[in-house]
């Protein structure tokens, strides 16, 4: 016979059990219900706004001289034409600054930019005296020419298409430039007649087209990769030969430029007035 204290005992336990069941029930139901909303989609950033940012690269091209004798040179010109026309390679460092703005369609984006960049972009030659055949009328000739660019500027438009962050686009417009060009043709300083001296220190307008990448980092901050093929057309000089008073000796010179340059950059853009937008 089980005694009342017993009976009290287990009732006891029993009701707690009961009470526990129930509170983790109770629990469990509640935490179901307050389960956290899934995590916020936002959507890709916005290229629209405003920009300014820097950027750093390297060009490097050619610059075709063509030298002309005038009509009343001695001797034969061709030999002058031929040694005093070379390809100059020509290279160097570059950097800036750029602004822009951009107008974003769905994927597709429109845009303006003009940058400036400081550059030291040179090619250069340096012959010994050359002897034209024995049966030209033409002293021994050395042979130097220089051509330099210290700034560059472009102002283009562009056309880009959008994917999440990565912005794909082709760019060009009006390009111009700051040059020096110089071309020197002596004689044997034995000799020091018919030497030819010139230079030329020009800003040159020319064209420009390419393309790069663009990914935004964050919303405002960016950075991105560019090439662009430019061309500076030609620049040049007449100049009189060192000879007798009355001959008119001259001759025509010139250096035509085509650069290709690969920049990299960053950029802060100003989204004056765009929305943020997040879907659930």
């Amino acid at each position: 016979m089980t005694s009342p204290v017993v009976k009290a005992a287990v009732a006891a336990a029993l009701c707690v059990a009961a009470t526990c069941v129930a509170a983790t029930s109770s629990f469990a139901a509640d935490m179901a219900l307050k389960a956290p909303p899934p995590a916020p989609i936002v959507a890709p950033p916005s290229w629209t706004g405003f920009y300014l940012g820097a950027h750093v690269g390297y060009g490097w091209g050619d610059a075709e001289v063509t030298l002309r004798p005038g009509p009343w040179f001695p001797g034969q010109p061709a030999w002058l034409t031929a040694n005093g026309s070379p390809t100059l390679n020509t290279s160097g460092a570059l950097g800036g600054f750029q602004a822009g703005y951009n107008s974003q369609i769905g994927n597709w984006v429109l845009g303006v930019e003009a940058d400036f960049s400081f550059a030291d972009i040179n090619g250069s030659r340096s012959t010994g005296l050359l002897t034209p055949p024995p049966a030209l009328a033409l002293a021994n000739r050395s042979f130097a020419e220089s051509d330099h660019l210290d700034w560059l500027a472009t102002f283009r438009g562009r056309l880009g298409y959008s994917v999440q962050s990565l912005l794909v686009y082709a760019t060009g417009g009006l390009a111009l430039g700051h040059r020096d060009y110089s071309q020197s043709i002596l004689t044997d300083p034995a000799l020091n007649f018919n030497n030819i001296r010139g230079s030329v220190t020009q800003t040159k307008t020319g064209w420009t087209v390419g393309g790069g990448l663009e990914y935004a980092l964050t919303r405002n901050w960016s950075v991105k990769a560019e090439y662009l093929y430019v061309d500076l057309g030609s620049i040049g000089f007449f100049a009189d030969v060192d000879t007798a008073p009355g001959f008119g000796l001259t001759v025509d010179s010139s250096s035509k430029l085509t650069l290709h340059t690969a920049r990299a950059g960053i950029n802060y853009r100003f989204d004056w007035g765009a929305p943020v937008v997040a879907k659930y």
